[in-house]
């Protein structure tokens, strides 16, 4: 018995179909508005384009595209067409080769396209392929997830049961499409809930006065905009009276720039949490109560369990363990990859490689990735805790942390940006934690290496080839 009701239908149909207000507005990008009658026809012919450059149903389409309505069009005109759609943000992966790719190039001639097909009126398999989001890559290489129909229809049913986006009410979206995080909670949770999305390629200043201009209700971040809203000058001048909440994902959050940047925006900051194989979305913070550090409790229909990773049994409440998640959201698998499917994938448990606590209120708190954790004298020392800590420092702009070995050993090395030393950056760090957890290392670098979402690419920073200062 699950808590929802799930539509035997596809994400199109489910996000278009039932709208009440066609002539509402759907989407705000740099160029252009539209609303969610005038977005469906658009769906419908740039699918008829696609059919006419002869995509048939079951053929890989690639869509690169910034934020826009032209991204959401083809990204739906491509399921309408009965294709598997795969946002790309980065590299062109060999396996699946997309047999197109609708780009800047490509995307007008499609949409020109006098012909229509219908949402909904190609058939198509709802336990069978609709998208194939490319991982992350943070701690390793990038993987090709395969979701299908449902899933993407249960994870916006579900996001969307808990996520305080109200019809009617704008929300804003600078965070890529491409990205799953974007695609789901960023573009189709919101018009599916009859919101109007801002689209928009990030730039600092306009991300922030845009929620001034649009009267943004909902802003969808990730940790490095918070730390923007935190310390940037232009939110003193800027009116947020309309923004309501800010909900951050995909990455962790510094606690203490997430809650200064509530203040300084004068609203509530939700944390959720998530992964490319979990459609993404699987935890949520919706009480007032919850301590910001924590990731809330699942969404409906979610399992989850807290894992020892050694001998795969589940661990007593309040301790560490790996978290696994279960529910219509999770992948059927990696493509073509059926050894890192066994290995993620336990029956119909997904492991998420992050190691968590269940708080006394029952919510969920990431202490770290399983993999990213430094085991320094046999401690075992949190890089998310130490990048907290040191970008608290005078003069640290940004930070990450990762193992390094010296004479065999594991230690935890800082990567810095800022013109805090050395020296400074580490007696700071040693005042304010016990001996085993100092930063043993620091490089400074003019930038810390990030996915588009937001994430720290720790694999990078691993591979450089740096002289410790």
């Amino acid at each position: 018995m699950t808590a929802l009701s799930y539509p035997e239908e596809t994400l199109p149909e489910l996000v278009f179909s039932h709208q009440n207000e066609l002539t509402a507005t759907a989407m705000i990008d740099t160029n252009r508005s539209i609303t969610f009658g005038d977005l469906a026809l658009e769906i419908e012919h740039v699918a008829a384009g696609l059919r006419a450059v002869g995509i048939e149903p079951g053929d890989v389409v690639g869509v690169r595209l910034a934020n826009s309505i032209d991204f959401a069009a083809a990204f739906h005109a491509c399921i309408v067409a009965g294709a598997i759609v795969m946002p790309i943000g980065g590299e062109v992966p060999d396996d699946p080769r997309p047999a197109y790719i609708i780009d800047t190039s490509t995307y007008p001639a499609l949409a020109a396209c006098e012909e229509r097909i219908e949402i909904g009126s190609v058939p198509v398999n709802l336990d069978g392929p609709c998208c194939y989001p490319i991982s992350s890559g943070t701690t390793g290489a990038p993987k090709v997830v395969v979701l299908t129909h449902r899933n993407l229809v249960a994870n916006t049913v579900q996001f969307g049961a808990k996520v305080p986006v109200p019809y009617g009410s704008v929300c804003q979206s600078v965070l890529p499409f491409s990205h799953i995080y974007g695609l789901t909670a960023l573009l189709n949770v919101p018009l599916y809930l009859g919101a109007t999305v801002v689209a928009m390629p990030f730039e600092a200043e306009r991300f922030i006065t845009a929620h001034e201009k649009y009267h943004v209700h909902t802003t969808f971040i990730a940790p490095p905009l918070a730390t923007l809203l935190a310390r940037h000058p232009l939110v003193d001048s800027t009116d947020f009276s309309s923004l309501k909440y800010m909900i951050v994902g995909a990455a962790a959050l510094n606690v203490a720039d997430g809650t200064k940047a509530a203040e300084r925006t004068g609203s509530r900051m939700l944390q959720g949490y998530g992964m490319t194989e979990a459609s993404p979305v699987t935890h949520l913070t919706t009480a007032s109560t919850t301590p910001l550090s924590s990731i809330g409790h699942p969404l409906p229909d979610t399992e989850q369990r807290i894992v020892d990773p050694g001998t795969i049994t589940d661990v007593p409440q309040g301790e560490v363990g790996e978290l696994w998640v279960a529910g219509p959201q999770v992948m059927a698998g990696y493509y073509h990859n059926p050894t890192a499917t066994d290995a993620t994938l336990v029956g119909r448990w997904l492991r998420t490689g992050d190691l968590a606590r269940v708080l006394p209120g029952g919510e969920v708190e990431i202490v770290d990735r399983l993999k990213d954790v430094i085991k320094y004298h046999g401690y075992q020392v949190s890089p998310v805790k130490l990048e907290a800590l040191i970008t608290a420092c005078p003069g640290v702009t940004d930070a990450a942390v990762v193992r390094e070995l010296h004479d065999g050993e594991e230690i935890p090395a800082a990567y810095v940006v800022g013109t805090a030393t050395a020296e400074q950056i580490m007696a700071f760090v040693a005042e304010r934690v016990p001996g085993y957890e100092k930063i043993r290392a620091v490089h400074h670098v003019e930038a810390i290496p990030r996915s588009a979402a937001g994430k720290i690419l720790r694999r990078e920073l691993r591979a450089r080839d740096t002289q410790v200062s």
